[in-house]
């Protein structure tokens, strides 16, 4: 009931409105990992953005946003070199959370957390344990072990909450 409310009310933006809420989630999905630096709490800011940018801008611009974090953090030095290899994945993974909220997330939105975050943790999970198998034995392969595990999962469905929060607290606002 909320959400769809909510929802519709989010439709109804015009374009310059969209182009905002686009500049201003670009600006904080780059600056808060910079400053910020604690995956746990990076991770569940940027997928909690990633959800609102499907709710309000739509699709395409959730994804390109989707796409971008990867970018910056590994040419910012934020992101390990060793996982340089997982950024393909990492972008993966956020278009198929962002896919999976655009199709479901007006139906169920509380499964649609737990399949996105699922599906998200699985998809990189896999994919480092595949990457591991080809590179060399040492200490740069732990924070690729570690960082795509079950992190991923948590971060995932505590920013669909965050998202679901906020979009709460929105349609709040817009009833007074």
């Amino acid at each position: 009931m909320i959400k769809e409310q909510v929802i519709s009310a989010i439709d109804s933006l015009k374009i310059k409105e969209k182009i905002a809420i686009f500049s201003l989630l670009t600006i904080l999905m780059v600056y808060l990992p910079a400053v910020i630096r604690f995956q746990p709490i990076t991770g569940s800011l940027i997928n909690m953005f990633l959800v609102l940018a499907v709710f309000t801008i739509g699709f395409r611009g959730a994804i390109l946003l989707g796409i971008m974090p990867s970018f910056f953090a590994l040419s910012s030095g934020l992101l390990p070199l060793p996982l340089a290899l997982m950024v393909p994945f990492i972008i993966t993974g956020n278009v198929i959370l962002i896919a999976i909220y655009h199709y479901l997330g007006r139906k169920n939105f509380g499964a649609t957390i737990v399949a996105a975050a699922f599906a998200k943790f699985l998809l990189l999970f896999a994919s480092a344990s595949l990457l591991i198998s080809f590179l060399p034995e040492g200490k740069q392969i732990l924070p690729l072990i570690s960082m795509m595990s079950w992190v991923q999962f948590l971060t995932a469905v505590s920013g669909g909450i965050l998202a679901y929060l906020v979009l709460f607290f929105l349609k709040k606002l817009q009833k007074n």
